[in-house]
């Protein structure tokens, strides 16, 4: 067995985070409370937060090759099609330059119209599944910069905390107290609708 390089190591890693279990959840589950700050601890929520990027993140750009490579198969096989129906436009006319590209497009359609139906909703599924997970993954995104908040709000409640000795000489910050408040208030109104 040939030895696996190391973009193969981290596919297959990025594949098996889908299996590991953060607080209590698989990734692959896509639950909603991996995404609500005020479901766990925060530290559940940091700990899962690098892992959740790299397995969906790994999964939008997977949507995203597929989605490609059928836009290049359809682009070869309309083209290839187009070309079977000039063909049969030009050998049912006499006059050549009396041909309408409208003509060709026509036939096009007249010679494929159910293969071009089910390929135009194979494109429509895949284009679905990409934008479902570059939607997902960029709630991910967004939940990395509420934790950075958190802790940032975690940290000023304890430097001003009435048990700290700096709050004495520093004196009371009411702008961490605000902001916690603020980034609570967005959590709690845009997970409890």
């Amino acid at each position: 067995m040939a030895e696996s390089s190391v973009v193969d190591r981290v596919a297959k890693a990025c594949d098996d985070l889908g299996q590991v279990e953060l607080a209590g959840i698989k990734l692959e589950s896509a639950d909603i409370r991996l995404l609500d700050l005020l479901d766990m601890t925060l530290d559940e929520h940091v700990a899962m937060q690098a892992s959740a990027i790299a397995y969906y993140g790994s999964l939008v750009k997977e949507a995203s090759r597929r989605l490609a490579a059928f836009k290049r198969h359809y682009d070869r096989w309309e083209k290839k099609q187009y070309a079977l129906a000039k063909a049969v436009v030009v050998s049912g006319t006499k006059a050549v330059s009396s041909i309408k590209v409208e003509d060709v497009k026509a036939q096009f359609i007249i010679d494929n119209e159910p293969e071009i139906e089910k390929k135009e909703k194979q494109l429509e599924q895949l284009e679905l599944e990409s934008d479902t997970l570059s939607v997902w993954y960029e709630a991910w995104k967004q939940k990395g910069f509420a934790i950075r908040e958190m802790v940032g709000i975690t940290e000023d409640e304890r430097w001003n905390s009435p048990t700290s000795a700096r709050k004495e000489s520093a004196g009371d910050s009411p702008q961490g107290s605000a902001r916690f408040d603020r980034v609570r208030e967005i959590i709690r109104g845009g997970n409890r609708k």
